[in-house]
């Protein structure tokens, strides 16, 4: 008898043990631990009521809505966060991606959900109309209305947007009467919102359309669009009604009135950041200038309407960028939610399988044993499954690092590639051009021998400094994609120029140029052979670029505070202050002709001062006009 206590003993033991373990995988912390369907939908009501003007911001409340919701499975949370990430799309006339969100949206909402079924469909309708599509904003529009029934809040708000399509398509009896329509509705229920946009939609149809127009009911409207908009703080509905009013001003010949709400409406619209209607008001401006005879006005306006354009352009191409790295980060998010949840499932079924197990041995004693270890087997399994899930999270985690560090390189990579094509594509053309140029005309039979050795002798520098540059990008580029490797070692110096001057000496013969080597046989510095020949070519070609006929180039060396200083002089035409700050800097890319058109990139000085700073040292110069220039770099002696 006791043993069989001492059994139940056991098995009420191991139950003990396998609700603690379905405790511990269900109260698995989380990220988004406080997710609740009251929390949920907070966030979300916050999202839907600041998305016209936080749409941003809206969106970001409405992703961690969507996270939340997917962590606990909350379908109409879904949906709702899904329809906000898709009406903060088309706040910032993301027409598309808005379709997409609002759409998956609607998949989420139960056929009992009328009330969120009739707004996603009307943000569906209003994108078609955005997009043009006028029969598609229809039929969704008609969807919403019989999602609504007898909802007055909502059959407003669609008569609004069907007002619009009329109001697009140039139907202005259908237009007005639907906008008549929606205002009964909103004086009705007392929504100062909708109704101050229904009454800007009554000034635009008035100034604008020929059929029906009427200035001053027009100009009405307007105020009392402007008077509301206050009230309902829709600020970008009144900027957009002082540039209704500003165009109905001009067309009566008031252009003074005209400019003062023109002015209102840019600076209320540029301060928000509503680029339509600061584009609307910049040509409205510039063309009430013009009426004034003022072109002086006119034209300072053009040029601030072109830079914001261009303003415009670059933050729509910055937009665009992050458009889709949000695109792509929400839906990792979301996969890596939907993932967790997955294996959450894994733990409950294996949870539950265990109570299975546990309520068979506790009815049946004499398979206690058998059923401790299946237990057992199945513990280890559970402790397995989780050190492999962890061991996968990790190898995640490292994995998402090296992308990030790829990503990183690909676009330092993408900028070097940009960089070296730009300068191959600028310099390389000409000399290669002419060339080609060159050889048709002889194989044409326009030059004789004689000509082509006159014109070899004009392009000859040319084509020496062309192939110098090419050489200092290759040495630029492999040391930007590979790193540099530095090998450093005690190099003579005296040798080294020596070599130089061998390297040079068609090019002093050409110029008829004195080389002069002044360079002590005893210094020795302390660097990379190759960088060190690098440097001397390029600051000793530089030289004789700029050096005249029957100049002199001179290289010399001396120890200066523990470090030898060697210096490439030439008496070349020089640089003034300005042109050598030009040089100097590393903003700007600077370059000018040799004494015989030989042309430069500003690479090879750009490569001089990397090895040199790799290599412990630093370079200046000192430069008189019409009277040459002097290259100095100092390196590590022994």
């Amino acid at each position: 008898m006791s043993k069989c206590w001492w059994l139940i003993f056991l098995c009420f033991l191991s139950q003990k043990t396998f609700c603690t373990a379905s405790i511990s995988i269900d109260t698995l912390p989380s990220k988004y631990g406080d997710a609740t369907v009251a929390n949920i939908d907070t966030i979300n009501s916050e999202a839907y009521n600041t998305f016209l003007t936080d749409p941003m911001g809206a969106r970001k409340l409405a992703e961690t809505a969507l996270l939340k919701s997917k962590t606990i499975n909350y379908k109409k949370g879904i949906g709702q966060s899904f329809l906000n990430v898709g009406v903060s799309y088309w706040a910032q006339s993301y027409y598309q991606i808005s379709l997409l969100y609002i759409d998956t949206a609607v998949q989420y909402f139960e056929s009992t959900d009328h009330l969120d079924l009739s707004i996603g469909y009307r943000h569906i309708a209003r994108d078609y109309i955005d997009l043009k599509d006028y029969n598609a904003a229809n039929t969704f529009l008609n969807k919403a209305e019989f999602e609504a029934g007898s909802n007055r809040f909502l059959l407003e708000e669609i008569i609004t947007e069907r007002s619009l399509i009329f109001s697009r398509l140039k139907q202005v009896d259908l237009a007005i009467n639907e906008v008549n329509k929606a205002l009964k509705l909103t004086r009705e229920i007392n929504n100062t919102a909708t109704q101050s946009i229904l009454y800007g939609r009554l000034s635009g149809i008035y100034s604008t359309n020929t059929d029906r127009k009427n200035n001053d009911l027009a100009l009405a409207y307007a105020d009392s669009a402007i008077n509301l908009s206050y009230i309902s703080k829709n600020k970008r509905l009144r900027a957009s009604c002082w540039l209704t009013k500003s165009t109905i001003l001009f067309d009566e010949h008031k252009p003074d009135d005209a400019l003062v709400f023109a002015n209102n409406a840019l600076l209320l619209a540029d301060s928000l950041g509503f680029a339509d209607i600061t584009s609307g008001s910049y040509l409205s401006i510039i063309n009430i200038y013009k009426s004034k005879g003022d072109i002086k006005g006119a034209l300072a306006y053009q040029d601030k309407y072109i830079s914001f354009q261009d303003k415009l352009n670059k933050t729509n191409q910055q937009s665009s960028s992050q458009l889709i790295f949000d695109y792509f980060a929400l839906n990792s998010k979301i996969k890596s939610i939907d993932q967790a949840n997955h294996n959450g499932d894994i733990y409950n079924m294996i949870v539950k399988s265990q109570k299975k197990i546990i309520v068979i041995l506790s009815f049946s004693l004499l398979l206690l044993v058998i059923a401790l270890y299946i237990v057992y087997r199945y513990y280890r399994q559970k402790r397995a499954l989780a050190q492999n899930l962890n061991e996968q999270n990790v190898a995640t985690i490292a994995q998402s690092q090296l992308i990030e560090v790829q990503a990183q390189h690909l676009e330092e990579l993408n900028s070097l590639k940009n960089k070296l094509l730009l300068v191959i594509g600028h310099d390389l053309r000409g000399p290669i051009g002419n060339l080609s140029s060159l050889t048709g005309m002889f194989e044409d039979g326009h030059l004789k021998e004689e000509e082509i050795k006159e014109v070899m002798k004009s392009i000859g520098p040319v084509v020496k400094g062309a192939e110098l540059t090419l050489k200092n990008l290759l040495e630029w580029a492999e040391s930007q994609i590979k790193g540099t490797n530095v090998q450093v070692t005690y190099v003579n110096l005296a040798p080294v120029v020596d070599e130089i001057e061998s390297i040079f000496k068609y090019s002093f013969d050409q110029k008829n140029i004195a080389f002069i080597n002044q360079v002590s046989t005893e210094h020795v510095v302390l660097m990379d052979l190759n960088h060190l020949k690098v440097i001397l070519r390029n600051l000793i070609s530089n030289a004789i670029k700029f050096t005249p006929v029957k100049g002199r180039v001179t290289v010399t060396s001396h120890i200066n505070q523990g470090k030898i200083t060697i210096g490439i002089s030439d008496t070349g035409r020089g640089m003034n202050n300005e042109e050598i700050e030009r040089l100097l800097s590393v903003k700007t890319h600077f370059t000018k002709p040799g004494t015989q058109g030989e042309k430069g990139t500003g690479i090879g000085l750009l490569l001089c001062r990397e090895l040199i700073e790799l290599n412990g040292g630093e370079m200046w110069l000192t430069s008189e006009v019409e009277k040459g220039t002097t290259f100095y770099f100092s390196l590590p002696s022994r």
